[in-house]
């Protein structure tokens, strides 16, 4: 099967946890996965189309993270260009602008998102979600709905006020806002499960294509080939 996308999916110590079914999903879509290492110093590939950050612990990696300014540079730099990125939990957390630690140390992330993370010994949320889109996003349109888990110890700051959340979440227990959805960003505590809603894997492969289509697209100039010469 021919690959139409690559995917940078981060895949060390760090972050790991991933819905086996989602790489999956991505893959039988036409995706090439290119797994690389944030935590050891690989910045995204070249060649990739999107960036896929799952869940981990970067809170106990978190000096080493922050040690490696050049990867978080480059992270935040392709995604200002328009790199489309999905992120969760940790990879969520890693792509704020900082996490403090249990001890209160502070280590700067890759500063994407406008919150800060502060870790906790309290289990902070633990369970399956339902989360429904508040606006448009990469992998779903307005109004629709997913399914999936939520398990962390921390919990996050604002630091603007127009904070664009991405889902309404409801549990067992509470209904309550989550996750970062703007342009090319989409980013949460829940783990999504891709196929919750068949459309979602489909979606973000689209919005892909459409990036990747319009990065290859030549820059107007003013006159031709023949002007430029004379």
């Amino acid at each position: 099967m021919e690959r139409e996308v690559q995917i940078a999916v981060a895949h060390d110590e760090a972050f790991h946890f991933y819905y086996p079914e989602n790489l999956e999903l991505l893959a039988l879509h036409g995706a090439k996965l290119l797994f690389f290492s944030p935590l050891h110093g690989e910045k995204i590939p070249n060649e990739a189309d999107a960036l896929y950050i799952g869940g981990g612990f970067p809170e106990e990696f978190a000096a080493q993270l922050a040690a490696n300014t050049s990867v978080k540079q480059d992270i935040r730099k392709r995604i200002e260009e328009g790199l489309p990125v999905y992120a969760e939990c940790g990879g969520y957390m890693y792509l704020a602008d900082s996490i403090i630690d249990q001890k209160g140390n502070k280590y700067q992330m890759a500063g994407v998102i406008p919150m800060e993370v502060r870790m906790q010994k309290r289990l902070a949320a633990l369970g399956y979600r339902e989360v429904t889109a508040l606006t448009d996003l990469p992998i779903l349109k307005k109004g629709e709905k997913a399914k999936g888990h939520e398990f962390h110890y921390s919990t996050m700051r604002i630091l603007v006020e127009d904070f664009p959340f991405a889902y309404a979440t409801s549990s067992l227990s509470n209904k309550r806002f989550d996750g970062f959805g703007k342009e090319n960003i989409l980013a949460g505590y829940t783990h999504l499960h891709f196929a919750s809603n068949p459309a979602m894997a489909a979606r973000w492969i689209k919005t892909i294509k459409e990036y990747k289509k319009n990065k290859q697209k030549p820059e107007k100039t003013g006159g031709n080939e023949r002007e430029k010469k004379e």
